[in-house]
């Protein structure tokens, strides 16, 4: 897998160019026909941690691409690995900018999309160029499902990068409170006009979230005094974006979440909710306008990643294995979608 994987890889490097690479592995539909041409299922976890920790493993020292993280404790050293990186590829000047993204992404996936995930995987891809990416995973804890989360640099709003942060999301299909959502820019920039101008009557508000619908998935135990105290902690540190918010010690999803609700009562702001994986970009237009994800866009990547692998330098018999994966992968996204 790894071999094949750098054969690829490096064949679209050669081609195309290294940001192009780094381009392919935020679009969801690309990633999934290279994990289904290594190999894996369409509906395996694996297919994510083990197709980044293969390129990994090709690339590192070997090309114009360099990738930190990966799953579990790897995913915690993402920082010294993207100095490592950075260093490598000698885009200096870069490392801070990217380990900011890194954590902040991150911070992002995991406190404002989902109400109730863990990432277990996170990897930064970056090319001499400077173009980055993210690749990450976590776990549904109330269904145990995985959902991975796409995203490229160059798209991501310099001005607010919580604002329609990822290229793509590939996993749970419900409606959720999504503060990444455009639609929801004024509940985030409520929030922090709230926790910046008024904390008592944000606190006066929080202790009545107990009363409130259960739509709001708001539970008792989100309410704590753990809670209570990263509210007064983020009003003393004054948060000025919703970026900084995210930045301030202690303050998590529950908390994130529950400002959010709080903020919709005190300026009378909707809540939009919807389901993060029917929306992807394009990832070559500047507008940051989702549409909605049809599967038959597919079909385009799969000709694209075919022609590719016709034209390395493999075992005629691994060639031909490899695209019969491919295909075959591409079938049962049909028959399952």
């Amino acid at each position: 897998m790894v071999k094949l994987s750098g054969i690829i890889a490096n064949a679209i490097i050669d081609e195309y160019g290294a940001d192009e690479l780094v381009k392919r592995l935020a679009d969801p539909y690309w990633l999934q026909a290279l994990s289904n041409t290594l190999g894996y299922d369409w509906h395996s976890s694996g297919a994510t941690t083990v197709t980044m920790g293969a390129l990994k493993s090709a690339l590192n020292c070997n090309s114009d691409i360099y990738i930190a993280g990966g799953k579990g404790k790897e995913g915690t050293r993402t920082p010294e690995q993207i100095i490592a990186g950075v260093d490598y590829l000698s885009i200096g000047g870069k490392a801070e900018e990217f380990v900011r993204y890194s954590r902040l992404i991150a911070k992002i996936d995991s406190a404002l999309v989902y109400d109730d995930i863990s990432i277990y995987h996170h990897t930064f891809v970056m090319s001499k160029n400077g173009e980055w990416a993210i690749v990450q995973q976590a776990m549904q804890d109330s269904t145990s499902m995985a959902v991975r989360f796409q995203v490229l640099g160059s798209r991501v709003d310099e001005k607010d990068a919580a604002n329609e942060t990822n290229s793509g999301v590939n996993g749970v299909k419900e409606l959720t409170m999504d503060l990444t959502y455009s639609r929801n820019s004024d509940i985030r920039a409520s929030s922090v006009t709230a926790l910046r101008e008024d904390i008592q009557e944000v606190l006066r508000v929080f202790e009545k979230l107990y009363v409130l619908p259960a739509r709001h998935k708001i539970l008792p135990a989100d309410l704590s005094s753990r809670a209570k105290r990263a509210l007064e902690y983020a009003n003393e540190m004054q948060p000025e974006s919703y970026e900084q918010l995210l930045g301030v010690k202690g303050v998590g999803r529950r908390t994130l979440r529950s400002l959010a609700i709080i903020s919709s009562l005190i300026y009378d702001k909707d809540i939009y909710k919807r389901d993060p994986t029917m929306y992807a970009y394009n990832l070559g237009g500047k507008d940051r306008i989702p549409y909605e994800i049809n599967l038959r866009v597919y079909d385009d990547v799969v000709r694209s990643l075919g022609s590719i692998v016709e034209g390395t330098k493999i075992n005629p018999l691994e060639k031909e294995k490899a695209l019969r994966r491919l295909h075959q992968g591409f079938s049962r996204s049909y028959s399952d979608g």
